[in-house]
């Protein structure tokens, strides 16, 4: 109904791999061709992919209701310094406080626009690195951090680095379920708000203003 906060929420993880260019191997060694220059490597009307050194994010998904707006006023929609991700078997094993052991939860978006390296203690890398390769020709180009300031359709995506080669090998292994941890800041524009629709929140005080926490996981 009208009073619902938030809904159709999801998760997805998204990693991208490298664009291979090199096209340096050599032909076939027997056959029609040995010894040509680069017979085997040709490709026509597609792009090859290198899984070496890829990269990871997730990308978190979800409606409001229709009364409510990002509460732009008090940290934005998602306050970065809220956003928390990690990897590991349990939420409990990799909240550490600080983090100390590669996958521990890690404030991955706080100082995100002038960070030098970015991602999951133990998996980061350099973010020019990685906003290259998201950005590449075959890549998604998302935006990671960006928390919107108007949403008008009420459908909120908001995207988490986690950093490079979070996963090495394929494996079902429980320690490689994916945490994600975020506020979500909103004001409450309908009608039962005290007559107040549009006004700034006063200091947290105001009715109005509603957050909420989500954690999710990735199994």
């Amino acid at each position: 109904n009208a009073y619902t906060f938030l809904e159709y929420v999801n998760m997805r993880l998204v990693t991208v791999y490298n664009q291979d260019t090199d096209f340096s191997g050599s032909g076939p060694s027997t056959g029609a061709g040995a010894g040509g220059s680069n017979d085997d490597e040709s490709t026509a009307g597609s792009l090859r992919t290198d899984r070496a050194d890829n990269v990871c994010y997730v990308q978190v998904t979800f409606t409001m209701g229709p009364q409510y707006s990002p509460n732009t006023d008090s940290g934005g929609l998602i306050p970065l310094d809220s956003v928390r991700a990690g990897k590991g078997t349990f939420f409990d094993d990799i909240d550490a406080g600080t983090p100390a052991a590669a996958g521990d939860l890690t404030h991955v978006c706080d100082g995100y626009s002038t960070a030098t390296d970015i991602g999951v203690f133990g998996y980061t890398v350099n973010k020019t690195t990685f906003t290259d390769q998201v950005g590449q020709e075959c890549g998604p180009k998302s935006p990671m951090c960006a928390s919107p300031e108007e949403v008008p359709d009420q459908f909120v995506s908001f995207n988490v680095p986690l950093g490079k080669m979070v996963f090495e090998d394929p494996s079902n292994d429980l320690s490689n379920n994916i945490f994600v941890d975020l506020v979500v800041n909103v004001l409450d524009l309908g009608p039962n708000s005290g007559g107040n629709a549009g006004t700034n929140p006063n200091a947290g005080q105001n009715p109005m203003q509603m957050k909420t926490t989500l954690s999710a996981s990735i199994p």
